[in-house]
């Protein structure tokens, strides 16, 4: 697996070759926070609309997939509900990136834009996150291509953690 880093902003995502933008969204947290906010304005509040209709709820365990194009550059965006925001833990956190990969697999993508679940909340700390986020995957396997979305000071601490792990494989 190939992980790249581009920032949360939609210049940015622009950038990033993927076939799906994935987000999640809490049950709890209204206006939605994120990229699922920002796709909420550049979509003209269509996942507020149906957030309100209860086409969507945020529960955790939930998985929506809607259409991208025209408002934004990817055929399909990728839901996933993450329950209450008090709840959000590092088990959920660690559920919800399985539910992310078996949804992926299933749906045969092998490049993927991602936000990490529940980046904007900082309960799961950003390099915490990729050492999961690495470890599930090669449970799992099959994927190409994740481009996650991430601060330029997140951004620097991934990388060099992740530099840092690649000179201790190669010591061993």
């Amino acid at each position: 697996m190939e992980l790249r880093l581009v920032g949360p902003d939609m210049r940015q995502m622009t950038t990033a070759r993927g076939e799906v933008l994935v987000c999640c969204l809490f049950e709890d947290e209204r206006p939605v926070q994120g990229i699922a906010g920002l796709l909420d304005w550049r979509m003209a509040t269509r996942l507020s609309r149906h957030l309100t209709a209860g086409v969507l709820t945020g529960a955790r365990g939930e998985t929506a997939i809607l259409p991208g194009k025209p408002r934004v550059p990817f055929e399909k965006l990728v839901l996933f509900g993450l329950g209450p925001k008090a709840e959000f833990d590092e088990n959920a956190f660690i559920d919800t990136v399985c539910r992310i990969l078996d949804t992926l697999a299933g749906l045969r993508v092998r490049m993927a834009v991602i936000e990490r679940p529940g980046r904007h909340t900082s309960v799961v700390d950003a390099v915490r996150a990729i050492q999961v986020i690495t470890s599930v995957c090669e449970e799992h396997g099959g994927q190409d291509v994740w481009t996650l979305l991430e601060s330029a000071s997140d951004q620097k601490r991934i990388a060099q953690h992740l530099e840092e792990e690649r000179r201790r494989k190669r010591l061993r």
